[in-house]
């Protein structure tokens, strides 16, 4: 078993990181997909089901983004990783999907009608690196050369680099991919808290106080 602080450690938290990113990605994605959040999904799900296929879709893209977080949070508590084989299955399985559609999407006929998903794209990443470093944690006790220990620690330092720039890539991704999907497209920005809706508003009573002083 690793070391405290050792690579393969850094590998598990990684994995935890960007297991809360999939779940908000996947979520998003299933905003993009509801068709009472997007009633213009449904005229590109398919002429078979048009009605029922955005429906499944996004219910089973909402239970995908839930078991994400339900674990990431539970493996950053626990500190380990469970089942991972079978971690890694899901992962593979829903990539393979993602890229599907993505890939859908930018040869879709005609090629007016040709999209690419943002959000899909930034899920498939995350899913990708997950599948890749959990790939490397299995194998880590293959790399090792006989004769030598079984892993050095590392400086505290490079573990708090090395978790500071996986927590910023997932951290921007992540926010990629919401800002494109249905959600972030509806979310109200910082800015428009303030004043976006009120501000237009105290104009058009000043000019007619105005406008009432000078008819009296």
């Amino acid at each position: 078993m690793a070391k405290p602080g050792g690579a393969t450690e850094l590998g598990a938290l990684y994995a935890s990181l960007a297991l809360l990113g999939i779940a908000s990605l996947a979520i998003a994605a299933a905003s993009s997909l509801l068709p009472w959040l997007n009633a213009g999904q449904a005229s590109v799900a398919g002429e078979g089901l048009p009605a029922v296929w955005p429906w499944a879709a996004g219910l089973a893209s909402a239970a995908y983004g839930l078991a994400a977080l339900l674990y990431g949070l539970a493996s950053l508590r626990s500190g380990r990783l469970p089942r991972v084989d079978a971690v890694q299955i899901v992962l593979a399985v829903a990539g393979a999907i993602h890229l599907t559609a993505l890939l859908a999407g930018l040869w879709r006929m005609p090629e007016t009608g040709r999209t690419f998903d943002a959000t899909l794209a930034a899920l498939l990443v995350l899913e990708l690196s997950v599948v890749a470093t959990l790939g490397w944690r299995r194998n880590a006790a293959m790399r090792r050369r006989p004769g030598r220990a079984a892993q050095h620690k590392l400086p505290a330092a490079a573990v708090v680099g090395m978790l500071f720039a996986a927590s910023i890539f997932v951290a921007a991704l992540t926010t990629a991919g919401m800002a494109a999907s249905t959600a972030g497209e509806l979310a109200v920005p910082h800015s428009g808290h303030g004043g976006s809706h009120e501000a237009p508003a105290v104009p058009e009573n000043v000019q007619q106080l105005k406008q009432q002083g000078h008819h009296h």
